[in-house]
């Protein structure tokens, strides 16, 4: 099993939680609720697998989460194609070596005890290739040391939240965290229930929950643009005021397909999700318009981050006004890329049409793929015909309109190719073909 350095990976990722047990122990759920939550968890997974290289989950969630054992035994092949790939501490060198930690030395023995544990072992050592490697004293060390200083910097998101809570009890909390070498998301939660100041106790896991998941995302350098919104529904910034999330599945839905269903009237309903399959997500994965999607998308993301001043020095944890600034960005950004697209598949449709002909000597550019054929069949009737001068020239001619198309093609940038929706097209296809029964090879 190959282990990645966190500090290797270039493609486009995302650090997936939402497999955590911990999002879903604390509520009874109906069957109906479990059903949903299962649904969306899977369009999630097959979302990311469409607009990212790939999705890391960390081990233990596979682990230790219901949903996630259930969905990597339905779904094996999201492990063996590496669309998921898990994220291993990095003194364990196997799965089983994970496993007989936690079920030996670990304060989660009674968790890790059951069988079910062992089939989820033998998935895991069986179907994964790769992991992404982690340290778990410097992350840990970093979680700790960030939820001491943003509790104390008055201009951090927490404190903000915070301003009602007297500073009596403020410094209680923080004093008692001073205490702890590397105090725990368990021991987070204590320290402010025990604070007796109900704010504090709400706001104050709620960041730690946060804090933690990006220290995780942070370990495996896979935090993302907008890391708060992803990582799980973080409450604080919205201050009641904020009626769209930000999250990677927002951002494509809410805005990218928004603005081409605004400009094209086409649409891509969610449920095409439940009808792709990862088999086929995977064939679309091995193309490559996928790779260039998923590199001009995520760079769009980037450019979008990049243009916005954050007060975070780490450029984290965003304020409600930040993340406004970026939902404006990003519309801009892709509202633009979308008409440039759109001018592009114009401009090709009229340029296309004036390249049908090359030369008075048959049709050349009736099919670009033949053009050489149809040369050598222009320079042999010359030939035959004795005009070896005007072969000469002939060719030259023909060559020189073949060089001057290549430099249009190529002079065109990634940013004005219609990359995203020629991406969306091909989806929506598949989905098309699926639904009316249209074979492959017809499509």
């Amino acid at each position: 099993m190959k282990r990645i350095d966190p500090n290797e990976l270039t493609i486009p990722r995302v650090y997936f939680t939402e497999f955590d047990r911990i999002t879903y122990s604390q509520v009874a759920w109906s069957p109906e609720d479990i059903e949903h939550i299962r649904l969306n968890l899977e369009r999630k997974v097959k979302l990311f697998g469409c607009i990212k290289g790939v999705v890391i989950i960390a081990t233990s969630h596979l682990y230790e989460s219901e949903l996630a054992q259930e969905f990597i035994q339905d779904y094996p092949i999201v492990l063996e194609e590496g669309i998921v790939k898990p994220a291993l501490i990095s003194k364990h060198q196997t799965f089983s070596d994970f496993l007989s930690y936690k079920r030996e030395k670990s304060n989660e023995q009674e968790m890790y005890s059951g069988k079910d544990k062992d089939v989820i072992d033998n998935i895991l050592t069986c179907c994964v290739n790769e992991v992404v490697s982690w340290d778990v004293e410097s992350t840990s060390k970093w979680f700790g040391n960030r939820i001491r200083m943003d509790l104390q910097d008055e201009r951090s998101v927490l404190r903000h939240s915070l301003c009602e809570v007297p500073q009596k009890v403020l410094d209680g909390v923080i004093g008692r965290l001073g205490e702890l070498a590397q105090p725990s998301r368990g021991e987070i939660y204590l320290i402010a229930k025990d604070s007796g100041n109900r704010k504090l106790w709400a706001n104050l896991s709620e960041y730690a929950d946060l804090i933690y998941y990006l220290s995780g995302a942070r370990a495996v350098n896979s935090e993302g643009v907008l890391p708060q919104e992803n990582l799980l529904e973080f409450r604080i910034t919205d201050l009641g005021y904020r009626k769209t999330k930000l999250s990677e599945f927002e951002i494509f839905y809410k805005i990218l397909v928004g603005i081409i269903k605004e400009k094209t009237k086409k649409i891509f309903p969610v449920e095409i999700l439940d009808a792709l399959t990862f088999e086929e997500i995977i064939d679309l994965r091995r193309s490559v318009l996928h790779e260039e999607f998923i590199e001009k998308y995520n760079s769009l993301l980037e450019l979008s981050k990049d243009r916005i001043e954050i007060l975070d020095a780490e450029r984290l944890v965003l304020t409600l006004k930040e993340i406004e600034e970026l939902d404006q960005e990003l519309h801009i950004l892709f509202n633009n890329t979308i008409e440039k697209e759109l001018k592009y598949l114009k401009k090709a449709e009229v340029e296309s049409k004036g390249l049908k002909v090359l030369s008075n000597i048959g049709s050349i550019l009736t099919f670009y793929g033949a053009v050489e054929s149809v040369v050598q069949l222009s320079v042999n009737t010359l030939s035959l015909l004795g005009f070896d001068q005007l072969i000469m020239q002939t060719e030259d001619k023909i060559n020189g309109c073949l060089s001057a198309l290549d430099k249009m093609t190529d002079r065109s940038s990634l940013s004005d190719k219609p990359i995203l929706l020629d991406y969306i097209s091909e989806i929506s296809k598949r989905y098309a073909g699926k639904l009316y029964g249209i074979p492959k090879y017809l499509k």
